[in-house]
């Protein structure tokens, strides 16, 4: 468990996408990976990798952006939608334990590893893996690595403000 950023400890509210979510004792939002533990809101899948795999950028929706290349792609579990026709269900609505537990550098060190110059934070969606996807986008522009996220867009505009740069 990570402590979770843009929610509201005392309220007991997660700010980070416009669910706004107000998270009941041991409950989570609907997200399903920001929980309320014990009076504190808490990240449930920082540094989970439920998928990992190398792509070819023309696999993402993008046009246009480094034609040829590969990009390391990773995701977790967890949406905040629950849409009936999602391609990737599996990954972002059942949460299993089937993941591989990642730092940010270990991440990065993949990416490096298999001669990709980009990460796609991916397959499920992204905000709600917010604060791993944070650090590890803010190392790997460091290190000259390109951050792609391929999102629904549910995100408020502070977090995003913060997340854009990367």
């Amino acid at each position: 468990m990570f402590e979770a950023e843009y929610c509201d400890q005392i309220t007991q509210t997660c700010n980070l996408c416009p669910h706004k979510c107000k998270i009941p004792f041991n409950r989570s939002g609907l997200c399903g990976v920001r929980k309320n533990i014990e009076g504190k809101i808490m990240t449930d899948n920082f540094g989970k990798v439920s998928s990992l795999a190398v792509d070819p950028i023309e696999k993402k929706p993008l046009y246009h952006f480094y034609p040829g290349s590969s990009i390391l792609s990773a995701g977790t579990f967890g949406c905040n939608l629950k849409c009936p026709y999602c391609q990737n269900w599996q990954l972002s609505q059942i949460f299993r334990e089937n993941f591989t537990t990642m730092t940010p550098a270990d991440l990065i060190n993949n990416a490096e590893e298999n001669r990709s110059s980009m990460i796609a934070y991916t397959y499920s969606e992204p905000v709600v893996w917010y604060e791993f996807v944070k650090q590890t986008a803010a190392i790997a522009r460091e290190r000259g690595i390109k951050n792609v996220m391929v999102s629904n867009g549910m995100i408020n505009s502070e977090p995003l403000k913060e997340l854009s740069p990367l």
